[in-house]
């Protein structure tokens, strides 16, 4: 099975009563460790290694819900949001591959500390 963001939504929908929330952190601590190896490789650019970051984001989801499934509201809110979301004043920087691998990475370091 290819580990990938859409293969850990559908594994968290179909089991998410199933196991506990441990379990879950446990699994997102083994994609981490992948994750790592994968980057040590230089394996970094390869789909294993952008599913696997899906997948991640999926998980990391999950938990900060307190372990539901995001779903999509049904419908738009009616509740007006104008003065509480500033508009960025500059458009967000557009990063390289290596840049996006080395934040990611300092990001791993920051958690691990």
């Amino acid at each position: 099975m290819a580990t990938n963001g859409e293969s850990a939504r559908k594994w968290l929908e179909e089991n998410a009563e199933l196991v506990s929330e441990q379990r879950v952190v446990q699994i997102r601590s083994n994609l981490v460790k992948k994750i790592d190896l994968l980057a040590e490789s230089g394996g970094d650019m390869s789909d294993e290694y952008q599913g696997l970051l899906e997948a991640l984001d999926v998980m990391d989801d999950w938990l900060q819900q307190g372990g539901t499934a995001q779903e999509a509201p049904a419908q738009p809110s009616d509740l007006d949001y104008r003065g509480l979301i500033e508009e960025p004043s500059e458009p967000a920087p557009l990063l390289s591959p290596e840049e996006k691998r080395q934040r990611f990475q300092n990001l791993l370091k920051a958690s691990k500390e």
